[in-house]
């Protein structure tokens, strides 16, 4: 994330590799940063297990895909954003993966645009 920042900041980094660097960056805010689980257990609770990144759960088969199953459809998008909200950990991953959606859109319109 500093890189990309450094990038726009300084201006000398091309669109192309801030466009990249953005695209890694949210695949790992999405799939690998540590955060909690925070799925809904048997008990109505959030799981407070440790996971890899906001979309995947914890190591309990239930888990595992009950957040990505959500991105996928309409209506539970706003309890999967609700969780990502949920704690420190997973509200820094959030503000960094919309950050870094923002960088790589702007970037992609500047080779767009060029």
């Amino acid at each position: 994330m500093p890189v990309i920042v450094y990038g726009w900041a300084s201006g000398n980094m091309s669109a192309a590799f801030i466009l990249i660097a953005s695209s890694l960056t949210l695949l790992y805010m999405l799939f690998a940063a540590p955060s909690w689980c925070m799925a809904t257990t048997r008990d109505g609770l959030s799981c407070r297990r440790n996971s890899s990144g906001l979309l995947l759960g914890c190591s309990l088969r239930e888990h595992k895909w009950q957040k990505m199953k959500m991105a996928f459809r309409a209506g539970k998008w706003g309890e999967l954003f609700g969780r990502f909200w949920g704690n420190t950990a997973n509200s820094a991953a959030a503000v960094s993966a919309m950050a870094t959606t923002l960088s790589a859109l702007v970037a992609a319109v500047a080779l767009a645009t060029r």
